[in-house]
């Protein structure tokens, strides 16, 4: 029955029309929007009446920001940290792109900055592809994967089309149902660096579903030098203590961040986040940010 209610729901025309009416008088509740969704186009406004397209492809976090804004909704403590130091940043960074949304954030609100966006599964690098020509912006898109080493490696996914993980880290299939064995390319950012000439790297955002330690291992060279600053995700203790020890001495703050609650608060260790990502900044960036 609810394969064919389905069915039925997708043979319905005009779906983001209409949805586009009603969002400008009643924003329905998330029970009640998550299953209002469509396929197409549609804009994504920043609060200074900037916006860029991105494809809806009928998933979760597309329809959140459609229905709530880019935030209102999905990271949205995330993503407005984020918004604050792309601004300032000359070269970005982000590290499991899957359909864009953080670089194309980066590049409509600085677009002098360069910003790399790695995505090594074909499925999503086509979706980001999509999302960057849609705008005709000149994010450099990598269908690479960032890790300690340059080369090949085994990636576990699900498969799907529109995919919500994807990892480098056997453990991490053990409990996401990761069944599903691909081979993807590997690069080190400090073989990225010296590859594309960078002199510093500004901002970072690293997504790679317990991966994160490293992709900071193959950072070892620059990383002191660099010290950009990182919208970072932690699902596990273990992933913190590790980045803890890579990042120790470096002079960086610990921020955990809960987008669902909508706060951030400093931490002295880095442990599971308490929905998914960290800020890890420097003194004077959380100045900035009016963390301090």
């Amino acid at each position: 029955m609810k394969q064919i209610l389905q069915r039925i729901y997708n043979l319905i025309p005009f779906k983001k029309s209409f949805f586009s009416f009603i969002k400008i008088f009643w924003i329905p509740p998330h029970s009640v929007y998550k299953h209002l969704y469509f396929n197409g186009n549609f804009k994504v406004k920043i609060k200074n009446g900037d916006s860029f397209r991105i494809r809806h492809y009928g998933m979760e976090i597309e329809n959140d920001i459609f229905w709530k804004g880019l935030t209102g909704g999905w990271e949205k403590i995330s993503m407005q940290l984020w918004i604050q130091l792309s601004r300032k940043a000359n070269i970005i960074l982000d590290i499991g792109a899957n359909t864009g949304l953080y670089a194309l954030t980066a590049k409509l609100l600085n677009a002098q900055a360069l910003v790399f966006a790695f995505e090594p599964l074909k499925q999503m690098y086509r979706k980001l592809k999509e999302n960057n020509d849609l705008n005709d912006f000149d994010i450099d898109c990598i269908e690479k994967a960032v890790s300690d080493k340059n080369g090949k490696a085994i990636i576990y996914e699900t498969g799907a089309d529109h995919i919500a993980a994807a990892s480098l880290n056997i453990e991490t299939r053990a409990y996401t149902a990761l069944d599903l064995e691909t081979e993807v390319e590997t690069i080190t950012l400090d073989s990225f660096i010296d590859e594309k000439e960078l002199k510093k790297i500004d901002l970072v955002k690293i997504d790679v579903e317990t991966h994160e330690p490293s992709v900071l291992k193959g950072f070892k060279k620059y990383l002191p030098q660099h010290r950009p600053d990182f919208i970072i995700e932690v699902l596990t203790d273990k992933v913190g203590s590790d980045l803890e020890q890579l990042l120790n001495g470096l002079g960086y703050l610990y921020f955990n961040i809960d987008d669902k609650e909508g706060k951030i608060h400093k931490v002295d260790r880095i442990t599971k986040s308490d929905y998914f990502n960290y800020l890890l900044c420097s003194e004077e960036t959380a100045r900035y940010l009016k963390l301090l």
